[in-house]
């Protein structure tokens, strides 16, 4: 099995990213783009 991956994408709650990267929106993304796995690399600091 291919696998063709993106292990590196942020959400919309980190910084100097858009609003518009929810879940759903990298989801549909990543099929227009061909992905079948995707790993965010968000997490909360203060």
């Amino acid at each position: 099995m291919r696998v063709i991956a993106d292990l590196h994408i942020h959400g919309r709650y980190s910084r100097a990213t858009s609003h518009k990267m929810s879940i759903g929106e990298i989801a549909r993304f990543a099929k227009i783009k061909g992905l079948n796995l995707v790993g965010t690399g968000d997490f909360t600091h203060p």
